[in-house]
């Protein structure tokens, strides 16, 4: 965070008197490392299970590496990139984190395709973990993640620590409300922005500080690596401005905008999308249970697609859950999402198929 906006904010908030009392917290370290491999079409070919390597970063005080099989790493992925992350540890200590792999888009900047995983430990033991059918190789050659014969793997990380607590007497700070309070105020009068994002026809004035610490994404292109370091205005492509307001005030707020979201599940489906795009983990997870708590017949099967898509295991297992009951699977294939669906996620509507013709019989 720059100093104007750290004097700003020392300005703006009042000294509070610390309480007598004590706080357990789990502290985590964030990166960010782009694999970029060139010559694609000359690299690729090698044969399945030939892997090429990045080059050890660090995060959390441990090494990882990028492992990618362009010819897949087994028979049967052998018509993807098999894409994993790889462990290399200096000792017998256990990591324990979060990551997700992704491809740059090379016309928009942004991240495509992107997969999450769950909570993993590596150890020297279980050093490996990753997604063998990571993207089908056709798929991946005739989108815009493949350019001038050359494509970038964007993996982020989260090292998850271990528990500490603290006595709030040591360090008084300014209680987390209030802070939001102030980056909200920050927010709206536009004091000190420097960078605008245009999206959707509309313009976003904010801070460059505040929006990379939030979003290893955002971090990324606004880094030294990416043409856009250097740009005064980006352009969002793909996200409708008022989803792009509500991801921006609650990056500034860490709460979602009191406004017609919190009932229009299209809405939630706009930010969600939003949300996993730039790797705002805690937002996408509020817009999945924002879904959840919504569906209805009129807006399951388009639900189940998005979750599907984008590897939401929660919501699909509660849209499915919904579509248990024969009534609702019939009424379910007479909507617009289900056609949206049989299109987007074939195995998953031959699956619903199966289930009414099994209960019909």
């Amino acid at each position: 965070m720059s100093m104007s906006i750290i004097s700003w904010l020392r300005k703006h908030t009042t000294n509070r008197t610390p309480q007598l009392s004590s706080v357990s917290n789990v502290s985590t370290s964030t990166g960010v490392h782009h694999f970029e491999i060139c010559n694609y079409s000359l690299t690729k070919g090698r044969g399945i299970g030939t892997n090429i390597l990045s080059r050890t970063f660090t995060v959390g005080k441990h090494n990882w590496r990028i492992m990618c099989f362009l010819d897949g790493e087994n028979q049967k992925s052998s018509d993807c990139i098999s894409v994993f992350l790889l462990y290399c540890p200096k000792s017998d200590k256990e990591a324990r984190i979060k990551f997700s792999i992704s491809l740059l888009d090379h016309a928009t900047g942004a991240v495509q395709h992107r997969t999450n995983s769950i909570q993993h430990v590596f150890s020297s033991s279980s050093k490996c973990w990753g997604w063998p059918n990571f993207i089908n190789k056709n798929e991946l050659e005739a989108s815009s993640c493949l350019r001038n014969d050359s494509l970038t793997i964007v993996c982020n990380v989260i090292v998850i620590g271990e528990p500490k607590t603290y006595d709030t007497r040591v360090a008084p700070i300014v209680e987390p409300s209030i802070l939001y309070k102030q980056l909200g105020t920050l927010l709206s009068v536009e004091k000190g922005a420097d960078i605008n994002f245009e999206v959707d026809g509309r313009s976003f004035p904010a801070h460059r500080s505040v929006v990379a610490a939030s979003s290893p994404v955002f971090r990324a292109q606004l880094s030294g690596l990416m043409k856009e370091a250097k740009e005064k205005s980006i352009k969002i492509t793909d996200i409708k401005a008022p989803a792009f307001e509500a991801l921006l005030l609650y990056i500034y707020t860490d709460n979602l905008p009191e406004t017609k979201m919190l009932t229009d599940t299209g809405m939630a489906q706009h930010l969600l999308v939003a949300a996993d795009q730039f790797a705002l983990d805690k937002l996408r997870i509020s817009c999945e249970k924002k879904l959840c708590e919504g569906l209805k017949v009129s807006n399951v099967c388009t639900v189940l697609s998005l979750a599907d898509q984008h590897n939401l295991s929660t919501l699909k297992g509660a849209c499915l859950q919904y579509l248990s009951s024969p009534k609702t699977l019939v009424s379910s294939m007479a909507t617009d999402g289900y056609i949206h669906l049989v299109k987007s996620c074939p195995s998953i509507a031959k699956e619903i198929s199966i289930k009414i013709n099994s209960k019909l019989n």
